[in-house]
């Protein structure tokens, strides 16, 4: 099993910050984010992923897209006030969207997919990598046919 370590796949993902904190926490990896450093939103405005869980709760939506409402008023007062875009996004919520693209050689992708598409991974990780893993089995099934969903 030692030579899938040889062979590497990238992806590139769209979702949440707090997704991708999720993401790098696999440390035998690669990967390039989109930075809150550098990035103003002054000018076209924050971009939140909706969390599916929120979908028939229409007070928790509700209370969702208030705070999102909120987060990106005060990164806007924040610039206003002088603030650098890397002092404002203190206040960036973990539904700003963001894209990363990631590295992993073939056993950790196995072992990512293990943890992710279990039935106690995060619900939005989940959503993630499922339909990912689906298609790593389409393209690559000899690797990755054995690995079940939860």
């Amino acid at each position: 099993e030692a030579v899938i370590e040889h062979e590497k796949v990238t992806v590139r993902i769209i979702c949440d910050r707090g997704v991708t904190h999720e993401i790098v926490r696999h440390r035998l990896a690669s990967y390039c984010q989109e930075s809150t450093r550098y990035c103003n939103y002054k000018s076209l405005g924050i971009q939140v992923i909706e969390p599916f869980f929120f979908v028939g709760s229409d007070k928790k939506y509700l209370v969702w897209k208030i705070a999102m409402e909120a987060s990106e008023r005060a990164y806007n007062d924040l610039i206003e006030l002088g603030a650098t875009p890397q002092e404002a996004r203190t206040v960036l919520p973990n539904s700003l969207k963001t894209e990363i693209v990631m590295t992993y050689n073939i056993r950790e992708w196995r072992h990512f997919f293990k943890l992710r598409c279990s039935k106690g991974a995060h619900p939005q990780m989940r959503e993630i990598s499922i339909p990912l893993l689906k298609e790593f089995q389409k393209r690559i099934p000899v690797l990755f046919d054995d690995i079940t969903i939860e």
